[in-house]
C-alpha cells in the first residue's frame, strides 16, 4: 500500500505549520525593521531648526514602519490560526461499546461463500495475505464473486491500534485508496457506528470497474470490493449494510 510519511491532516502537522508561519512572520518583521533603520533616522541635522524637522520626520517614518509591521503581524497571525488539524482516529471516533465482528451469512443479494466455494479464492493475487480477516460473497451479477469483505480490528492487530492512536481518519482512508489506485473517491454517510466511509472506482481488465468502499473508526478498519454495483452512492449503501451487519455492538 502507498503510504505518506507525514500525516498532513493531523493536529501536530497543523501546529507545525502554524509555528512555521509565526517564525516566518517574525523574520519578515525583523528584516523590515532593520532594513529601514537608516531611512527612519533620516539625515543628521546640523542646526537646531533642522534637528526639530528631522525629529518630526523620523517620528512619522517610524510610525509608518510600525504600521507596516502591525499589518505583517496581523497577516501572520491570521495565517497561523488558519491551520486546523484533526485528532487521531482513536480519539475522533472512539468505540465505547462491546463488539462482535463476524461476516453475516447474507446481506441483501449477497451470499457468504464458505468451505470449498471460498477456498479457491483464499490465495490473494499478490501472494501477500491481507491484514485482518476477509470473506467472499456471491452477488447479484454473473461473476463468481460479488463482494470481498475485509475487516481488521485493534483487538487482533496491535499495529493497527498504534496507527489509530497517531493517524487521522482522513489520512488512513487517503492511504487506503492510494494503495488501491482508486479514482473518483467520494465520502458518504458512515452510518450508526460513526467514523468515515468513502468509495471509489478501481481499474479492472475485465471490462467493468469494480467499486471499493472503505470505512474506519477508533477500533476498526474495513473495506468491501463490489463487482456488481454500478454507482458510488449505491455501492456506499451496500457497504454500509456490510459494515453494520458484520459488526454487532452491544
Amino acid at each position: 500500500m502507498i503510504t505518506l510519511s507525514v500525516d498532513p491532516t493531523s493536529q501536530s502537522f497543523a501546529d507545525g505549520q502554524a509555528l512555521g508561519a509565526l517564525l516566518i512572520t517574525a523574520a519578515a518583521m525583523a528584516v523590515i525593521w532593520f532594513a529601514t533603520r537608516t531611512w527612519r533616522r533620516g539625515p543628521v541635522p546640523t542646526t537646531a531648526v533642522e534637528a526639530e524637522r528631522a525629529f518630526s520626520a523620523a517620528l512619522r517614518r517610524r510610525n509608518i514602519v510600525v504600521g507596516v509591521l502591525l499589518v505583517v503581524a496581523a497577516a501572520g497571525l491570521v495565517r497561523a490560526c488558519s491551520y486546523e488539524g484533526q485528532p487521531p482516529t482513536a480519539n475522533a471516533a472512539p468505540v465505547a461499546q462491546e463488539r462482535v465482528i463476524a461476516a453475516a451469512p447474507r446481506i441483501g443479494a449477497y451470499r457468504l461463500l464458505s468451505g470449498a466455494e471460498a477456498a479457491q479464492y483464499e490465495q490473494p493475487a499478490s501472494g501477500k495475505k491481507p491484514r485482518g480477516k476477509h470473506w467472499f460473497y456471491d452477488g447479484p451479477g454473473q461473476g463468481p464473486i460479488g463482494a470481498i469483505l475485509q475487516i481488521n480490528a485493534v483487538e487482533w492487530d496491535a499495529g493497527l491500534a498504534e496507527e489509530k492512536r497517531s493517524d487521522t481518519m482522513t489520512y488512513e482512508l487517503r492511504n487506503f485508496f492510494a494503495g488501491a489506485k482508486a479514482s473518483e473517491v467520494t465520502t458518504f454517510e458512515a452510518g450508526p457506528w460513526g467514523g468515515q466511509l468513502s468509495c471509489g472506482f478501481i481499474e479492472s481488465n475485465v471490462g467493468v470497474r469494480p467499486i471499493v468502499c472503505a470505512w474506519t473508526d477508533g477500533g476498526t478498519s474495513g473495506s468491501v470490493v463490489l463487482a456488481d454495483e454500478k454507482s458510488l452512492p449505491d455501492a456506499a449503501t451496500v457497504a454500509l449494510r456490510f459494515r453494520t451487519a458484520s459488526e454487532k455492538r452491544t
